[in-house]
């Protein structure tokens, strides 16, 4: 979805409707006809965006070494930081949660998705003994959510991969054998 990305790059307030209209491929107008409004686009962004994440999810839980596949995700984040932009759900949080309660559980809700999705394939690699067994698939998808949400923002501010790389080892080892 174009307005995923747009509000991904621009965030909601230094987005111009008139802008999110042309990366959208439309007229304001038809902007406004079809969405309503600027801030209900937003809100079926996060919904979009947060349905696309879960997906990914659900992918991994194909990955024959999951513990690998983990770190991989991880130190793509601290690499790249889907191109810079971070996470849609991190930043939509910063920029308007505490001001907007609808925006607020939008955003709650996608995490909630991602934590949901996350506890699925903590519960599939604790029965195929990739992670560990006595760890809580609740807490650890909440221990990683929150793990990369933190590489998010530190890769944003500056942090290296080699400064980080010890914080992906250390999330990992929490959830992994």
């Amino acid at each position: 979805m174009r307005a995923v990305d747009a509000f991904w790059r621009y965030g909601y307030e230094a987005l111009p409707a008139n802008t999110l209209a042309d990366e959208m491929g439309l007229s304001k107008s038809s902007l406004y006809n079809t969405f309503g409004s600027k801030r209900q686009l937003l809100l079926e962004a996060i919904d979009a965006y947060a349905k696309a994440k879960v997906r990914a999810i659900r992918e991994a839980s194909d990955a024959p070494k999951l513990r690998e596949h983990l770190r991989r995700l991880l130190l793509d984040i601290v690499k790249d930081n889907d191109g810079g932009r971070g996470c849609l759900l991190v930043n939509t949080s910063i920029e308007l949660c505490l001001h907007d309660p609808e925006v607020r559980r939008a955003v709650w809700d996608g995490f909630q998705s991602i934590k949901t999705a996350f506890e699925s394939l903590f519960i599939a690699g604790r029965q195929s003994a990739q992670l560990k067994r006595d760890a809580d698939p609740a807490a650890s998808a909440m221990t990683l959510i929150t793990g990369i949400a933190g590489l998010r923002v530190l890769a944003k501010a500056g942090y290296t991969e080699r400064q980080l790389s010890p914080v992906v080892d250390n999330l990992v080892m929490c959830i992994a054998v």
